[in-house]
């Protein structure tokens, strides 16, 4: 995919989308399949806040049984599936264990009839339904748990994504199914006509120059920004949203030995908190913090109180672990843009689920919803913006949405048996082959043929585990515009790193400049921008 320049822009756009996370992204695919012409843009990287910064996991949400939100677990672990047949390199099932503990309000009885709902709404095969598992059981699997008032767990399966990775992946579906995209583009005001929304300027953020699109729809898809962006169209009455902060850090695998990813309650509040392992097989993961959140939305960290709170929730699932700040890798901070909810309502009980509303101008604006649901939250936008287009495409109307048989781009079985098979003859090893596939899916092929030209493409950098090929494919193909880019979104070793990949620093930006003609003020500005965020969000330093 590739940024778009003006001089591509059409007259008018059918549906202009306002934000480049997993939601403006599947709205972008659905509806460039359905044959509209579509421009997104976004004011910072695509996937640049929540849809970066999720627990990584493509799942029902179990949990959510307990405050009877039965409607969306429902949708939730059918798109799961969903997910697991047009995105099988980004939806790797692996099991999850709901721990039951003396005290603990689900009993093994009142979890094993959630898990029947949970594996009935999903239709997957009776292979992969739920187990219960007594005491011994869980301690064979995971030794290392907390045995103390363990009365058991139920084995299940979900999926764990990488959410940047997916974002992308499902843009550059709708760039090669027609539509035009622009990162670092941010929307200052909206075009009107006779009262109605009919586009809007841009600036880019990157050169300053000014871009008007005109469209006959407009969708405001900006995840914790929506309020923002409303607030060009109108004053609004109250916010939209009530956005809470999701922290998570970042574990050694030798430092806290767990192989299985548990869900089981904080001993601070009773939330439910998620170890997890991460697909590198080095990592673990420990999620999440829930906390009202009104600080700046461009600058969102964890801080010393929610590495507290998940350290002690680490040290309760394994006690002989003993971790302390000092072996806390990195970190990462999201916004769930939640739906305000009613007066009283705790951040835990608030609901995940989304709303779609237009304005008196037409302006269509999405809020709430999560990284799984993304797909069919879209359907129901383009065809809300359907309405809008009536005049267009007359009693036939506009077509009906295909995404959920489409394959998204790397997740075609043909892409992936080439790369497969580019792979096999690739100079690279084989863990750099395993993890090319689970990242890029077919799209593994491009990587393997610059590794087959050039033998050192595909070697790790120092000690890291990112390769040059990644880092060309990055700002070549998938459309990487700063350091920043390259190493949160599109590669992901910002999130696995002490360091954050220090040692790649200098072949991105070589990479950035070749491509985009940097300067030298912006090569440093750019690599000073990566070092600051590193830092920000890594607390103490590990050791």
């Amino acid at each position: 995919m590739k940024r778009f320049s003006p001089s591509e822009l059409p007259t008018e756009a059918d549906l202009l989308v306002i934000g480049g996370g997993i939601t403006g992204a599947s709205v972008a695919r659905d509806a460039a399949l359905r044959g509209l012409s579509v421009v997104l843009v976004d004011r910072d990287d695509f996937a640049g806040g929540t849809s970066s910064r999720s627990s990584k996991l493509i799942h029902g949400g179990l949990r959510y049984l307990q405050t009877y939100q039965f409607r969306m677990v429902h949708e939730s672990v059918r798109e799961r599936e969903v997910m697991m047949r047009i995105a099988p390199h980004l939806a790797d099932l692996q099991p999850f264990m709901y721990l039951v503990y003396d005290g603990y309000p689900e009993g093994r009885a009142l979890l094993n009839l959630g898990l029947t709902f949970y594996d009935a709404f999903s239709r997957a095969p009776l292979k992969r339904w739920h187990r219960m598992l007594g005491r011994d059981a869980v301690l064979r699997r995971e030794p290392h748990l907390n045995a103390t008032g363990l009365k058991g767990a139920g084995l299940y399966h979900d999926a764990l994504t990488d959410d940047a990775r997916l974002v992308i992946d499902v843009l550059e579906s709708a760039s090669r199914a027609g539509a035009l995209l622009g990162n670092h583009r941010e929307v200052t005001g909206f075009l009107r006509d006779g009262g109605r929304i009919a586009g809007a300027e841009i600036v880019d953020r990157l050169t300053g120059e000014h871009i008007t699109v005109r469209a006959r729809t407009v969708v405001n898809a900006a995840g914790p920004w929506v309020d923002r962006v409303l607030g060009l169209e109108r004053a609004p009455e109250h916010p939209t949203l009530r956005p809470t902060k999701g922290v998570h850090i970042v574990l050694r695998t030798e430092d806290f030995p767990l192989r299985t990813a548990v869900f089981l309650r904080s001993p601070s509040d009773s939330r439910v908190v998620w170890p997890t392992p991460a697909g590198d097989g080095r990592h673990v993961y420990v999620g999440t913090t829930d906390t009202d959140f009104s600080g700046s939305l461009d600058e969102v960290v964890g801080d010393e109180e929610d590495f507290t709170y998940l350290l002690e929730a680490a040290n309760h699932a394994l006690p002989g672990a003993h971790v302390d700040s000092s072996h806390i890798v990195a970190s990462w901070a999201g916004l769930r843009p939640l739906i305000a909810p009613l007066p009283g309502t705790s951040n835990s009980a608030a609901s995940r689920e989304h709303s779609i509303t237009v304005g008196d101008s037409g302006l269509i604006t999405a809020a709430g919803g999560k990284l799984t649901t993304a797909r069919l939250m879209a359907v129901q936008i383009v065809d809300t913006a359907a309405g809008q287009l009536a005049d267009r495409w007359g009693q036939r109307g506009l077509p009906p949405s295909t995404t959920g048989k489409v394959p998204i781009s790397g997740g075609d079985p043909g892409e992936l048996a080439d790369a497969r098979q580019a792979l096999t003859t690739a100079p690279v090893a084989e863990a750099t082959r395993q993890r090319w596939l689970r990242r890029y899916g077919g799209n593994a092929a491009l990587l393997a043929r610059a590794a087959t030209r050039h033998a050192a493409d595909g070697e790790p950098i120092g000690d890291s585990v990112l390769t040059p090929a990644e880092i060309r494919h990055a700002v070549v193909h998938d459309m990487a515009m700063t350091v920043s880019d390259v190493l949160v979104r599109r590669t992901g070793s910002f999130f696995w790193s002490a360091d954050g990949d220090a040692a790649a620093v200098e072949q991105v930006s070589d990479a950035l400049e070749a491509a985009h003609g940097y300067s030298p003020h912006d090569r440093a500005r750019q690599q000073s921008d990566y070092a600051h965020w590193v830092a920000r969000n890594r607390g103490t330093r590990p050791r």
